[in-house]
């Protein structure tokens, strides 16, 4: 005699049942319940899909969790394109990703990643455009660039034309403000996840911190632009502080002493001061490592250039192509090691502490023949 257990996922129940009642045997079917260790078959679509194994380095959802890859997937290429930064490389990773997916090129470790290395080759080529680099050159500032190529360039409509805004670097105030919006995101996922769970007298101090921050940034952003009167401004961020002080410091864990919950508040104030200002600032990594690719394409050129030097000939020419080209594919390897480490350290440590993810399930797999 012998017994299996199992589990078998809904699309696929009727046609188990099915087949378990030809074959005549004796079965029990039931619902899993939040003990059992439940397998987890994920649901994307074909973009999304290429990036499971990012999700899957850090670890699948629990069967009570949602799927972080939906979310994961937009900003992870957006945040390997900042760290690249140049559409010429951008180019070169579509030629190679299209390469591997027809398997003209063979390279072990990258065996089935053709696909997301093309799109995430498209996704360097636009924003290396947008930030206007191509192999280190700043087509900004090339004079056979058209007016209306560079009209859709971040120089071009922000800032005054050198690349700055307020006297900021363009690309900087870029990352932090998407190092906001993204921990922003991440805090009111978990805020509706954490709801769903487990009810909301059970999450107030959650919902609590979403409303102080993104409220207050919401409000700082509508009377700087002078949408909201200095009156107005005041009493909604009084309304603001006063209805996420209860829930941070009064209802954080309903049932237990209020002076205890006060306590709990004040040290989760101080976690979360210094926790969410240092998060934001991890993301001037994507300004920084696109700065430093884009710096050293350059010097790359320069060097070419002095050896072609102003009388070239045959050597010159040959040295020139060799230092350019031994250096913008040193320089490519390195962008997209950096480009590969650090969106997904800003994705497993900024992204997935603030939006409470734990990732211990197992992924399914299925008998096969």
């Amino acid at each position: 005699m012998c017994l299996f257990e199992g589990f078998c996922p809904i699309d696929k129940e009727a046609e188990l049942n099915a087949m378990l009642a030809e074959s005549q045997v004796y079965y029990e079917e039931t619902d899993p319940v939040k003990e059992d260790a439940t397998p987890i078959k994920l649901r994307n679509n074909r973009f999304t899909k290429l990036f499971e194994p990012l999700t899957g380095m850090y670890g699948w959802p629990n069967y009570n969790e949602f799927d972080p890859t939906p979310i994961l997937a937009p900003f992870y290429l957006l945040f390997f394109s900042l760290c690249v930064g140049d559409c010429g490389y951008g180019l070169a990773l579509i030629l190679v990703g299209w390469l591997i997916a027809k398997e003209k090129l063979r390279i072990e470790m990258f065996e089935g990643l053709g696909p997301i290395i093309a799109v995430l080759g498209v996704g360097c080529t636009i924003v290396g455009y947008l930030s206007g680099t191509f192999f280190g050159i700043d087509i900004y500032q090339a004079e056979w660039i058209p007016a209306w190529a560079k009209a859709p360039m971040f120089k071009a409509w922000l800032g005054d034309g050198t690349g700055n805004w307020m006297g900021y670097d363009i690309m900087m105030v870029l990352a932090l403000f998407i190092g906001v919006f993204h921990i922003c995101l991440a805090m009111t996922v978990k805020a509706i996840c954490y709801t769903k769970q487990n009810g909301f007298h059970a999450t107030a101090s959650t919902w609590g911190w979403l409303l102080l921050i993104v409220g207050s940034i919401a409000t700082a952003i509508l009377a700087s632009t002078s949408v909201l009167g200095p009156q107005t401004t005041q009493v909604i961020l009084i309304v603001i502080a006063a209805i996420s002080a209860l829930g941070i410091f009064i209802f954080n864990t309903p049932g237990r002493n209020p002076l205890i919950n006060v306590g709990a508040g004040l040290w989760d104030t101080y976690q979360m001061a210094t926790g969410i200002l240092g998060d934001v600032l991890s993301y001037l990594r994507l300004y920084a490592l696109g700065m430093a690719g884009a710096m050293l394409g350059a010097a790359f050129n320069e060097l070419g250039m002095t050896v072609l030097g102003e009388n070239p000939n045959v050597g010159t020419a040959i040295g020139f192509a060799l230092i350019v080209t031994f250096g913008h594919v040193l320089n490519l390897l390195m962008a997209c090691l950096g480009a590969f480490v650090h969106p997904l350290r800003l994705t497993f440590v900024e992204y997935f502490k603030n939006v409470g993810y734990e990732g211990s399930g197992k992924k399914y797999n299925p008998f096969k023949k």
